[in-house]
């Protein structure tokens, strides 16, 4: 799970910061890490957990 980017920033928002994962996928995630600002997605992934179709709002 960790290593999948589409949900890098969602982990990030919920307050993760140690990931395991397989080192192919290491540079995407630190690219995603990197651009990610960790103030806004702490909001965004509570709107997340909250929301009846979570995956509409993982698309945005």
């Amino acid at each position: 799970m960790a290593g999948d980017t589409a949900l890098t920033r969602l982990l990030l928002g919920l307050g993760l910061r140690s990931f395991s994962m397989h080192p192919a996928q290491i540079l995407a995630v630190k690219q995603e890490v990197l651009r990610a600002d960790t103030g806004k997605l702490r909001p965004w992934a509570q709107t997340v957990l909250e929301a009846d179709e979570p995956a509409s709002v993982l698309a945005r």
